[in-house]
């Protein structure tokens, strides 16, 4: 397999794994998290097979604190030590146990060391559509502790749905404590709060925590996530060349990923184009809560579809010199407001409404109906 190449210091990559794997059972020291962090974030949303993933000796070198010449002894005994860690990964009624890495190669004329993931991880880390969760590598590379990484992960598998509630002793499994710290005093002294003030300092996020008590025994801890403020950014979508996109991307990702729902960065940025003339400087905020909106409607099946048709209209009623605001979203209602409607919308509503009293009409005919309709729909999201 051929190496892929990596630029040393490319800590404003995205990591992007399965909840599942957000979510297993295993113990890293803080450096073979960082390891393993940054060869996830080599991996390419379009990669369909693992490649040797190279990271920079000399990188390797500082991380584990030295200055000058690479100690390769050292080295050679971490990537020991991170071939033999186990992960477990619980689905269902299955218990799953591997290993992170299996196969590594240092080369010292190239000035890389190549790691090779194990392939049984490939569900978990490739291809990725449903049911994961996306951070920037330079929220964590500053972490000092293992349990703070760890933290970090969970705290933002939750991000966007503000909260959640876990068991203390499948909380203690999940940052690694395993074991350690039975005594829920010790735990909260020596993970809880140390994480919570370290992810405050260094990281994106903020967090609080409530402990849930039965019998007067902490039991479970339930947590409170908030994005930290962040100045807007009232630039062009379409102009911008640094990156900026993708943090917007991730961001929205996440939003519509809490609804077990997903969009293409191609599809992102043809509605953040839409919205930022709609909304203007605080557009990806307003574009968030519309889309949540839009999202916890039960009677809407697609809803980017409908987000991108929504947004259109309001465009169109801007370059008209119409307020846009009679554009809204109801909930006793399938479609905005009826005078911006188009009329072939109308007439299918209506010829299913009528079809669906018709107790004689089959439910195939109206699915096919819904179908042709889906089909007209999909004009505003290309």
């Amino acid at each position: 397999m051929e190496a892929s190449a990596v630029r040393p210091t490319q800590y404003n990559n995205a990591v992007t794994k399965s909840n599942a794997l957000i979510e297993a059972n295993y113990k890293l020291s803080t450096l073979e998290q960082k390891i393993v962090l940054y060869l996830i974030s080599q991996i390419h949303k379009d990669d369909d097979d693992f490649k040797m993933y190279r990271l920079p000796i000399q990188e390797f070198s500082e991380l584990l604190g030295y200055r000058g010449s690479p100690k390769y002894t050292e080295m050679r005994e971490i990537t020991k030590n991170l071939m033999r860690k186990v992960l477990e990964i619980r689905e269902g009624q299955k218990l799953k146990q591997m290993s992170w890495v299996s196969y590594v190669e240092y080369d010292g004329n190239s000035g890389y060391v190549s790691l090779s993931f194990d392939p049984r991880l490939k569900p978990y880390l490739l291809q990725l559509k449903r049911e994961f969760t996306t951070y920037r590598l330079k929220n964590v590379m500053e972490l000092k502790s293992s349990y703070s990484i760890r933290m970090y992960e969970l705290l933002k598998r939750w991000q966007y749905v503000g909260e959640f509630e876990i068991q203390l002793d499948e909380l203690r499994m999940m940052v690694g404590a395993g074991d350690k710290y039975k005594e829920y005093h010790n735990f909260k002294k020596r993970v809880l709060n140390p994480a919570q003030q370290e992810i405050s300092e260094k990281t994106d996020i903020v967090f609080s925590y409530e402990e849930i008590r039965k019998k007067r025994k902490v039991v479970s801890i339930r947590f409170c996530i908030k994005e930290k403020s962040i100045e807007p950014v009232v630039e062009g979508i379409e102009e911008k060349k640094d990156g900026r996109v993708d943090d917007h991307y991730l961001k929205f990702l996440a939003v519509v990923q809490a609804y077990d729902g997903y969009i293409t960065e191609k599809q992102f940025s043809k509605i953040a184009i839409l919205a930022q003339k709609v909304f203007s400087g605080n557009w990806l905020d307003e574009l968030i809560q519309t889309t949540r909106s839009i999202f916890q409607r039960k009677d809407i099946r697609e809803p980017i579809a409908f987000l991108t048709y929504f947004l259109n209209e309001k465009v169109q009623r801007i370059q008209a010199g119409i307020n846009p605001s009679e554009v809204t979203i109801h909930k006793d209602t399938k479609v905005v407001r009826r005078e911006i409607v188009p009329d072939w919308l109308q007439d299918y509503e209506a010829k299913l409404a009528a079809e669906s009293a018709k107790s004689k009409e089959s439910d195939e005919d109206i699915e096919q109906m819904r179908l042709e309709l889906v089909e007209k729909l999909k004009k505003y999201r290309d």
